[in-house]
């Protein structure tokens, strides 16, 4: 079994109604159904409001990539609601994806896409 990560991030009140706890819950049912293990410790959840803009103002999401870069890599995959709660910015997509996957061997994964 892989050990998974998650990341949930919630922009605006707009976005409420699929709110961080429900993230969480699809995450977990989504980890359980593909045999993922999900420890708490690498659950990684932004304040409401959080925009996902730029990365070096998401504390949890830089203290996530920081933990990945660890050796060995503690976890094997990041598991999110959408690509869009990874990153809004396609620079810091592809550069965060990039770095995770060639540096730590972990894949970034949409539970929904």
């Amino acid at each position: 079994m892989k050990i998974a990560a998650a990341y949930v991030r919630v922009s605006t009140d707009d976005q409420l109604e699929y709110s961080p706890d429900s993230q969480l819950q699809a995450i977990r049912d989504y980890a359980k159904s593909h045999d993922l293990i999900l420890a708490e410790e690498y659950i990684f959840r932004e304040e409401d409001g959080r925009s996902g803009r730029q990365a070096e103002k998401r504390p949890e999401f830089m203290r996530m990539i920081s933990t990945a870069k660890q050796q060995p890599p503690p976890f094997e995959v990041i598991l999110c609601w959408k690509y869009s709660r990874f990153a809004r910015s396609r620079q810091d997509s592809i550069f965060y994806k990039s770095l995770l996957r060639r540096e730590c061997g972990i894949d970034v994964i949409s539970i929904t896409e």
